[in-house]
């Protein structure tokens, strides 16, 4: 049996305004919050989130307190329901609270959502492998999640409607969303200087070190060589991205030249590195400090407490929605959001013992 959807009184007076605007009651404006109130005989507060679902769809446009908001839709235009995929990092990714939070608000939407039968580790980050996946799975629109250089560059150039969530977009004409995280990469070296740690590993996935280092690992690094730190392979490593591949490294830092500070950039490493740790014959190596530059909500309930980056999701997945809300009316823009950062001082790290 079909399920039944019931819709919010905001989310059928957001139909039924929508309706107007394609229908073209109102051409310029819409007219005020109050007298879509009377006229339509709800509650202002009921009008006023009914009008907000319509900006992040792209029908309309804020001007500013107190003026009336824009209707932004082009000549002809009828939105309609797109077929969107989603091509994940790893499949455990559509677990991710964001990646839950992102498919709901685009199924809202009446957009058709599935996650792609591969994902970008499947694909081994590989432009080559990506395109043939991508031409033989067709979709109205593509979310990236986390994608690499060479991949971004791909699909900006494909003419493929694509949507950046996180990864190596700048540089690359195509539309996304993610944290602004240089100020916090400063900050974090400059802090694990502050604590007297010379001997500071970055253990960071494939895709950001390759075919080049990241401009956030860069960064990084070249703070660290300001503060008078000599830099090299032994601080960016390379190594296998599989478990074992991660395991074999963590031994052969461990054996030779042990860091003070492991920095992880993804809830996952963070937790195979503290295990490992953890779990070592050398009891010292549980002083080692740790940080994690993608926090996870998990992090609420660690004690001690974890030192990551944080930022708000929620502009996140509301570019991304408005993206494909427009791109259903038409318009392909290809604007980037990058969010501010904090750097969550936690106990994970602390002075050189």
């Amino acid at each position: 049996m079909k399920s039944i959807k019931i819709r919010t009184p905001s989310e059928q007076v957001a139909d039924h305004l929508r309706d107007e605007i394609l229908a073209r009651t109102w051409i310029d404006t819409l007219p005020g919050e109050g007298w879509l109130a009377r006229e339509l005989a709800v509650g202002r507060d009921t009008v006023k989130a009914a009008v907000q679902h319509l900006e992040l769809q792209g029908l309309l446009e804020s001007q500013g307190i107190g003026r009336s908001r824009r209707i932004v839709l082009p000549k002809n235009a009828r939105s309609q329901s797109l077929h969107v995929k989603i091509l994940l990092y790893e499949m455990d990714d559509a677990g991710a609270d964001y990646i839950v939070q992102l498919r709901h608000q685009l199924e809202l939407a009446e957009h058709s959502v599935s996650y792609a039968s591969k994902t970008l580790f499947d694909l081994r980050h590989s432009a080559a492998q990506v395109e043939k996946f991508v031409r033989e799975n067709p979709a109205d629109a593509w979310i990236v999640l986390a994608g690499g250089r060479s991949v971004l560059e791909w699909f900006s150039q494909s003419g493929i409607p694509a949507f950046a969530l996180f990864g190596r977009m700048q540089s690359f004409r195509i539309a996304g969303a993610g944290p602004d995280k240089a100020p916090a990469f400063r900050e974090l070296a400059n802090r694990l200087v502050d604590l007297g740690h010379r001997k500071i590993v970055m253990m960071v996935r494939e895709e950001r070190r390759k075919p080049n280092v990241g401009r956030l690992e860069q960064l990084f690094l070249d703070e660290l060589k300001a503060r008078g730190i000599s830099v090299g392979a032994y601080n960016l490593p390379d190594w296998d991205d599989t478990p074992q591949g991660f395991q074999k490294r963590l031994d052969s830092l461990f054996r030779v030249t042990p860091p003070t500070a492991l920095f992880l950039d993804t809830s996952t490493l963070f937790y195979a590195a503290q295990h490992y740790l953890a779990h070592h014959p050398n009891q010292e190596l549980r002083k080692v400090s740790l940080f994690c530059s993608d926090y996870h909500p998990a992090f609420e309930w660690c004690k001690p407490s974890v030192a990551c980056f944080n930022y708000d999701i929620k502009p996140v997945i509301r570019h991304a929605v408005l993206w494909v809300n427009k791109l259903s009316l038409g318009q392909n823009h290809h604007r980037q959001l990058s969010v501010k950062v904090t750097f969550v001082d936690g106990q994970t790290i602390s002075e050189v013992q």
